[in-house]
């Protein structure tokens, strides 16, 4: 097993460790306004713990989040600590807008994109260019306590999984499972933000290559 089929191992452990403090949350709000019926127990389980049974599924995770950093543009080696614009942190002990990093400003028409007026800013940093209010939310939720390169994991899964995804992407679903996560990344296809956003086809390839299959 490769060290990155463990950290995501162990990123979903993360996820399975606070599945039951999950569930009796109830249901949950997104950035957007949204709310996610929680679902069952045995739905946490299954897709915290169940998907990773098989090195294939595995496999398909790591694949689908690195498809997701090259279409973010943190596929480097400094994926982790790049910030929205492409300048790099140095520390992990926490997201970087809690550190104090004011964000980066946004075009008027990114800012029309995701709802904003203009003048806005982003404050999206690290592998998954997550924002301070995202995870905020997350590391809450998870009990994150720094932005290392497990913790960064563990919050992508999570947000793959409260849209109903994992099981999508653990299966090779990829199709099904982007159509349910578009709005969560800027970069994928039908996102609708206004920024670049990545073709289907070549998302596909990028999963593919990483070593993803496809149902």
């Amino acid at each position: 097993m490769n060290s990155s089929s463990s950290t995501a191992i162990a990123a979903a452990l993360v996820v399975a460790a606070v599945a039951y403090v999950a569930y009796t949350m109830g249901p949950q709000e997104d950035e957007s306004g949204e709310t996610d019926q929680a679902p069952g127990l045995e739905d946490y389980a299954y897709q915290a713990i169940s998907i990773f049974e098989s090195e294939e599924m595995n496999n398909n995770v790591n694949a689908f989040l690195t498809a997701l950093r090259v279409g973010e543009g943190t596929a480097g080696r400094d994926g982790w600590r790049t910030l929205m614009g492409g300048a790099l942190f140095d520390s992990f002990a926490d997201h970087p807008a809690r550190l104090g990093w004011r964000g980066t400003p946004l075009s008027a028409s990114m800012c029309a994109g995701a709802g904003f007026g203009p003048g806005c800013v982003s404050t999206a940093a690290g592998a998954f260019q997550i924002n301070k209010p995202t995870w905020n939310r997350l590391a809450d939720k998870l009990g994150l306590t720094d932005f290392t390169q497990a913790s960064q994991e563990a919050a992508a899964i999570e947000l793959i999984r409260e849209k109903g995804a994992l099981s999508d992407v653990a299966a090779g679903r990829v199709a099904a499972a982007v159509s349910k996560v578009r709005r969560v990344w800027a970069s994928l296809p039908g996102a609708g933000y206004g920024q670049g956003e990545v073709a289907l086809a070549s998302f596909v390839n990028h999963y593919a290559n990483a070593g993803g299959s496809v149902a």
